[in-house]
C-alpha cells in the first residue's frame, strides 16, 4: 500500500453540515453589515429645505440642510425680500458653528460671528467672537468675545474713522479697562476724586449748619421739622451716626404716638357714645302748660320744632349739634339746665375728637430710612391730649352738674316732706325765698362753672335747712323775722 500524509478527509456527511452552517453565518454577517451601512447613510444623508416669502415661491426666504431627523446640519443661507443674502454659514446639531456673516439690507457687511461651539437657534454666540461693522460694511464698530454667553476676554470699540475709542477685557464678568480707556479711566477717576472731595467739604459745611437747627427743633418737640433736618444731614454725611440715631429716636416716638392715636381716639369715641346714650336715657322735657281760652283749660304744650327733620321733644337725640342748640334757644322753658349742658358738651367733645382725628390724619407722613418706608402720624401727642382734655373735662363737669341738680331736687322734696311732718312756718317761708333765688340763678344757666357753683352752694344751704328740722329753731326763727334779703336769710341759717 502506498503511504499518504495524514489529512482531513473532505467527504462524508459531517463535512457537508459544517460547510452549510458556515455559509449561513456568512450570509447573516453580510445582511447585518448592509443594514448598518444603510442606516448610517440614511442618518447622515442631507436634505435641502427651502422657505419662501410668497405662495408663488418666487422670493426665497432661506435655504438650509437638515438630516433625516430634521436637525440643522450643513450650510445655511437667509435672504432679504429683495434677494440679498442676510446671513450665511454652517450649522451643526441645530446651531450655527464656525464663521458666519450677517449683512445689512443693502448687502454690506454687518457682523462676522465666530462660533467655537454651536450657538443658539436664534444665532446668539455662546462661545466665540463677534465683530460688528458700521453701515459702510468696512469699518469695524466693536469686537466682543464670549464664554458661556457672557462677555469674556478682549473688548474694543471704534469710531467711524476706525480709531479705538474704548478698550478693555472682561474677567469673570468684570470689565477691566486697558490701553486708551485705562488712561481715560484713570483721568476720570482722579477728576471724580477731586469732585467728591469738594462735595464732601461742602456737605460737611452744610452738615454743621443743619445739625444745630435740627437739635433745636427736637428740643422744641417739633419732630416733623427735626426729622426732615436730620434726614437732610444724614443724606449729606451718610457715615455720620448721630443724625441716624436721632432719626431712629423720632421714628420710635412717632410709631408709639401713631399707635396711641388710633387706639385712644377709637376708645374715646366708643366710651363717649356709650356713656351719653346711658346718661340721656332718663332725660325728659319739663311739663309746660298754658291756659286755653277756648277750652277754658290748662293744656300741656309741645316745644316748637326747628325744622321738619328736628324733633325738639328730644334734642339730645339729634344728629346735628346745631339742631339741638336751636331747640334749646327756641324753647328755653322745656329743658333742665343740666340737660342742655350735657348735650352741648357731648357734641363739643365729639367735635373735638373729630377735629383732632382730622389733625392727626393730616399730619401723616412717610420717610425712607434704612431702606424701609415708615408711615406714621407726626402730630404732637401732648397737643392732642391738651385739646381733647378741655372738651372731655367739660363733658365730665356737665355730668357732675347733673348729679348736683338731682341732689338739689332730692333735698327740696325732703324739706317739703319734713315741713309737712313738722311745720316750721317762719323757717320754711324764709327758706323758700332763698330757694327761689337759687332756682332763678340756676335756670338762667349762666355758664357751666357758674351753675356748678350755684348748685354746690344751694345743696349746702338745703342740707343745713334739713338739719334744722331735727332741732329747736325758735331762737333762729326770731332772728329770721327781721331778715329781709336773701343774703341776710342765708347768713342767719348758715351761721
Amino acid at each position: 500500500m502506498q503511504w499518504r500524509p495524514a489529512t482531513i478527509q473532505k467527504t462524508g456527511r459531517n463535512y457537508q453540515a459544517i460547510q452549510v452552517e458556515k455559509q449561513k453565518r456568512n450570509k447573516m454577517k453580510l445582511i447585518l453589515t448592509i443594514t448598518m451601512f444603510a442606516l448610517t447613510i440614511n442618518a447622515y444623508s442631507q436634505k435641502l429645505v427651502k422657505e419662501y416669502y410668497d405662495w408663488g415661491k418666487t422670493k426665497i426666504k432661506r435655504e438650509y440642510y437638515t438630516d433625516a431627523y430634521g436637525t440643522l446640519n450643513g450650510s445655511y443661507k437667509a435672504y432679504s425680500e429683495y434677494g440679498g443674502i442676510m446671513k450665511q454659514g454652517q450649522c451643526k446639531n441645530d446651531g450655527p458653528i464656525g464663521k458666519w456673516t450677517e449683512n445689512y439690507y443693502d448687502g454690506k457687511l454687518h457682523y462676522i460671528k465666530f462660533y467655537d461651539t454651536p450657538g443658539t437657534n436664534n444665532f446668539q454666540v455662546k462661545d466665540g467672537k463677534i465683530i460688528s461693522y458700521y453701515e459702510d460694511g468696512k469699518t469695524i464698530k466693536y469686537e466682543r468675545n464670549f464664554k458661556n454667553m457672557e462677555l469674556d476676554g478682549t473688548w474694543k470699540e471704534y469710531d467711524e474713522k476706525g480709531i479705538i475709542t474704548k478698550e478693555g477685557k472682561y474677567v469673570n464678568g468684570v470689565f477691566e479697562p486697558t490701553g486708551i480707556t485705562k488712561t481715560k479711566y484713570d483721568e476720570e477717576q482722579e477728576k471724580e476724586k477731586q469732585r467728591q472731595a469738594i462735595i464732601l467739604l461742602k456737605n460737611a459745611e452744610e452738615y454743621k449748619n443743619i445739625i444745630p437747627d435740627a437739635d433745636k427743633a427736637f428740643v422744641a418737640k417739633d419732630y416733623k421739622k427735626a426729622l426732615e433736618l436730620y434726614k437732610s444731614a444724614s443724606d449729606l454725611m451718610m457715615n455720620e451716626k448721630y443724625p441716624k440715631d436721632k432719626i431712629s429716636e423720632i421714628l420710635e416716638t412717632y410709631h408709639a404716638n401713631s399707635k396711641f392715636f388710633s387706639e385712644y381716639i377709637k376708645g374715646q369715641y366708643d366710651s363717649l357714645v356709650d356713656d351719653f346714650k346711658k346718661t340721656k336715657s332718663d332725660f325728659k322735657i319739663k311739663s309746660v302748660t298754658e291756659y286755653n281760652q277756648y277750652t277754658y283749660k290748662h293744656e300741656e304744650k309741645r316745644p316748637q320744632s326747628v325744622n321738619y327733620n328736628c324733633d325738639c321733644m328730644k334734642p339730645w337725640d339729634e344728629q346735628y349739634a346745631s339742631n339741638a342748640t336751636e331747640c334749646f334757644k327756641k324753647n328755653p322753658n322745656y329743658y333742665e339746665p343740666y340737660q342742655k349742658a350735657i348735650t352741648e358738651c357731648y357734641f363739643k367733645f365729639d367735635k373735638a375728637l373729630d377735629d383732632e382725628e382730622k389733625a392727626v390724619k393730616k399730619s401723616s407722613m412717610s420717610i425712607n430710612f434704612n431702606k424701609t418706608n415708615h408711615t406714621f402720624y407726626a402730630y404732637d401727642k401732648q397737643v392732642f391730649l391738651k385739646n381733647i382734655a378741655i372738651a372731655k373735662n367739660n363733658y365730665n363737669k356737665a355730668k357732675s352738674m347733673m348729679i348736683l341738680a338731682l341732689k338739689f331736687d332730692e333735698n327740696v322734696k325732703k324739706i317739703e316732706n319734713l315741713n309737712n311732718e313738722n311745720k316750721k312756718k317762719k323757717l320754711f317761708k324764709k327758706y323758700s325765698l332763698v330757694l327761689a333765688d337759687f332756682q332763678a340763678k340756676y335756670n338762667a344757666y349762666p355758664s357751666l362753672d357758674e351753675c356748678i357753683t350755684i348748685l354746690n352752694e344751694a345743696n349746702l344751704f338745703l342740707e343745713k335747712v334739713i338739719s334744722l328740722y331735727s332741732t329747736d329753731t325758735k331762737e333762729l326763727e326770731k332772728q329770721l323775722k327781721s331778715a329781709e334779703t336773701v343774703e341776710q336769710i342765708k347768713s342767719i341759717i348758715l351761721k
